[in-house]
């Protein structure tokens, strides 16, 4: 019977929201103008490049916490590939920083609050992925994308307090962020963050805010606004990350030529999954509008991202993700291995995981 609730409520929730979505359909998004970019319409169709001949690199990390007595251990394996396309066919495939990456273990001190053990591991993972994307630029002859998995800039929850002792390592990501930038800006790369899953409402607010008479009381996400709004192989126009950018937690910390060129898109590639969201800084140095700077990642992008109908996500962060994932037996060993040396100091793992029955 509560399982019946559920599922009933949940009916419930999906009518509802098929309302709100149809009282947008009847506005004629195709015409109408963007107001962050009058060259552009709020809807857009996707035209995925057909003949790829470009090369694309991919990063991304798998890590786990590990609580000790006295100590916090995180194990971390960062993962990159460079895919090289003929013909849009893949000609090639180079791994970094090699074909297998062993994982890596970062210890930090139990003198950690909880939220700053967080704090660390997020720092400490991002750390490692833009220097990798930045090592993988360095390294490679031609590169003409660069892709994240997740987003351009760091995320909230990342951002330690002031008072925090980790509060400097902050910083020192956000300029390696910004040495990223420009390497980027100053290589012709387009760097683009992708995101496998969002919460955001943004886009549903900013046209509900400038677009819909009727008042409406109620918000979607993102995903399922879009998915039901678009149709295959159309785009959401550009906007921008915030609606204050200057009191954003995070973008406040940026240059102001940063944050106020940071846009966001989704794409609908597949009735089967749920849209893509792209984020991107437009670099006006490539001598490009922003419309057709847009076009080129979202052609480009789509062509990488639509081999699976159920699974929407460009083809150099899937191999990354693979690449990075941590097994079972790769955490054990470097436990196990650490706690051989160390138990005759006292060092060892919490009651709780260290049971006998």
């Amino acid at each position: 019977m509560i399982e019946e609730n559920i599922v009933q409520t949940i009916l419930k929730t999906y009518e509802k929201n098929q309302k709100i979505v149809n009282i947008f359909k009847k506005n004629n998004f195709l015409k109408k103008e963007n107001p962050f970019n009058k060259e552009e319409k709020i809807i857009n169709p996707i035209f995925p490049e057909k003949k790829q001949n470009l090369t694309f690199s991919g990063v991304d990390s798998g890590f786990v916490n590990k609580q000790f007595n006295f100590a916090n251990l995180v194990i971390l394996k960062e993962a990159g590939c460079v895919f090289n396309y003929k013909d849009s066919k893949l000609l090639k495939v180079k791994y970094f920083p090699k074909t297998y990456n062993l994982p890596k273990p970062y210890l930090t001190t139990s003198s950690l609050e909880i939220e700053e053990v967080l704090w660390n591991t997020s720092l400490l993972r991002l750390r490692k992925e833009i220097s990798l994307s930045k090592e993988i630029i360095e390294n490679t002859q031609k590169l003409d994308f660069s892709l994240l998995d997740g987003s351009i800039i760091p995320q909230y929850l990342s951002k330690p307090s002031k008072d925090s002792k980790l509060y400097k390592t902050y910083f020192d990501l956000l300029s390696l962020y910004i040495s990223l930038y420009n390497l980027c800006k100053e290589k012709k790369i387009y760097l683009v963050g992708c995101i496998e899953d969002s919460r955001g409402d943004r886009f549903f607010n900013f046209l509900k805010n400038n677009f819909i008479k009727e008042e409406i009381n109620y918000s979607l996400s993102d995903y399922f606004f879009v998915f039901s709004l678009l149709s295959k192989n159309q785009r959401t126009c550009v906007f921008k990350y915030s609606d204050n950018l200057k009191e954003h937690p995070i973008l406040k910390d940026f240059p102001e030529d940063i944050y106020e060129n940071l846009y966001v898109c989704y794409l609908k590639l597949s009735e089967d999954d749920y849209p893509l969201r792209i984020e991107f800084i437009y670099f006006k140095e490539f001598g490009l509008s922003l419309k057709e700077y847009t076009e080129v990642i979202v052609s480009n992008v789509s062509s990488i991202s639509s081999f699976n109908k159920r699974y929407v996500y460009p083809s150099p962060l899937i191999e990354a993700d693979l690449q990075s994932r941590l097994k079972i037996q790769e955490i054990d060993v470097i436990v196990r291995d650490i706690l051989e040396k160390t138990r005759k100091v006292g060092f060892r793992l919490p009651r709780r995981e260290s049971r006998i029955f």
